[in-house]
């Protein structure tokens, strides 16, 4: 038997600011907008906050819509993020530490974990809502970027069934253009593996040369058709004495 989806699960963006239908309402909606950006720049500022699992959910688009806008760094999108903080100290923390933080991290933020625990007064189930990829951070987050790259690398090596896991993503980083950022011994081992367990060898792009290499080699280049270009026109300026001795 197929269920419908109904309106009630379908997660709305948090550009309506809660005037739409649907949202998890508490309040009416301008005390609930106001709990929202306060709770948000509370968020910002201790990076983790204790709360109900509701509001948790609820605020959890607003703090990653956050980091999407104030990584567009336009004026517009600056201004968005002005009206949604309330204290220059966490706009200050948000472009300063987080952006550099999330550069390599397109989206997922945040973390929201369910404490399975009540408050005492009206039995509110209780949640943690935080920012990702900090130091005291409850468990570490997935990495992006360059340290994907060498969490595969090391997932592959270590044990079969990492390489058994790890084979597809490690072929899409092999054949990438340019080098990994993966120590030489290691870059070898890492095709040396995936020669032996896919049975068919791999084209690897060939390594691009630096800048420097390839500035030194227009240099040399140069220098070689010049003196070929001076022996020219030194022999050519000989022929016509050595003829003339010789008649």
């Amino acid at each position: 038997m197929v269920v419908g989806v109904t309106p009630r699960f379908l997660a709305k963006g948090a550009r309506s600011k809660g005037r739409k239908a649907y949202f998890r309402k508490f309040m009416p909606q301008f005390q609930q907008w106001a709990l929202m950006k306060d709770m948000l720049n509370k968020l910002v500022l201790e990076q983790r906050v204790e709360t109900t699992l509701p509001k948790a959910k609820e605020l959890q688009q607003y703090a990653e819509e956050l980091v999407f806008l104030a990584k567009k760094h336009t004026a517009y999108h600056d201004s968005q993020v002005e009206s949604m903080l309330t204290s220059p100290e966490a706009r200050q923390i948000l472009y300063e530490r987080m952006l550099p933080r999330y550069q390599d991290r397109a989206f997922h933020f945040t973390r929201v974990v369910n404490m399975f625990r009540y408050r005492f007064r009206d039995t509110a189930q209780l949640s943690l809502i935080e920012y990702i990829d900090r130091p005291g951070e409850l468990r570490p987050a997935n990495p992006v970027g360059a340290a994907r790259v060498q969490h595969v690398a090391q997932e592959f090596l270590a044990t079969r069934r990492g390489r058994r896991r790890h084979l597809n993503e490690m072929e899409r980083i092999l054949g990438k253009p340019g080098e990994p950022p993966l120590d030489a011994g290691v870059l070898d081992r890492c095709r040396l593996e995936v020669l032996k367990s896919s049975g068919t060898p791999l084209k690897f792009p060939e390594p691009e040369e630096s800048e420097i290499a390839k500035t030194a080699a227009a240099v040399a280049t140069e220098k070689s058709e010049a003196a070929e270009a001076n022996e020219a026109v030194e022999a050519a300026h000989d022929r016509p004495v050595h003829a003339a001795a010789a008649a």
